[in-house]
């Protein structure tokens, strides 16, 4: 009997903490803004800084929440552009620079507002496709974001997300002009979702 108790205490535990999680599915809508990539540094150009330009993007998440910890993986598409910027210019060539992302996300509960409100706070990796000109350049980097999730319905929960994404350079050595020097690229967002509880 006394060899049998620690498999039931397992096999209770597995149970409960399987029943305990929780999958969501969700649709995210957010605002973009993007920053680095080139800079000019021979103060020369009138639009020193290029790069992508910003404005929406869509994303499609799947996750899965425990009691405090949780898992997602998002995929989302953003048409920023191509934009080149300085003193009081801003130009944006919205007719290429396509992104594609993939990103995996470890969130932990940090706390909560009002008695079902829960802010998180998640950090991950993430790959960028960037499509430019009908070239793709691969770049690896990492999403860090704070989140407040709250119960919208029986089974639907909103979110809305405050985030910060860095990455290497989405240009390639080779086709800068030399006066430009390469800088990590930064995207800052704010995002708001809809996920439905299962």
């Amino acid at each position: 009997m006394r060899a049998r108790l620690p498999l039931l205490m397992l096999v209770s535990c597995c149970i409960w903490s399987s029943a305990s999680a929780q999958w969501h599915l969700g649709l995210e809508l957010g605002i973009n803004k993007y920053a680095g990539t080139a800079r000019d540094t021979s103060g020369t150009h009138v639009t020193p800084h290029g790069g992508p330009g910003g404005g929406p993007g869509i994303g499609l998440l799947v996750s899965r929440n425990w009691q405090r910890t949780g898992a997602t993986l998002r995929i989302s598409y953003a048409n920023p552009g191509f934009a080149v910027s300085g003193e009081g210019v801003h130009v944006i060539d919205k007719t290429t620079g396509v992104l594609y992302e993939a990103a995996g996300l470890i969130s932990t509960r940090v706390g909560g507002i009002g008695p079902s409100g829960a802010i998180r706070i998640e950090l991950g990796p993430a790959l960028h496709l960037w499509n430019f000109d009908g070239e793709y350049r691969a770049r690896f980097g990492g999403v860090g974001a704070a989140a407040y999730e709250w119960p919208v319905a029986s089974r639907f929960v909103g979110a809305i997300r405050l985030e910060g994404a860095v990455s290497e350079s989405w240009f390639n050595a080779t086709e800068l002009p030399p006066e430009f020097e390469r800088q990590l690229t930064w995207r800052y967002g704010l995002g708001l979702g809809l996920r439905y509880r299962f």
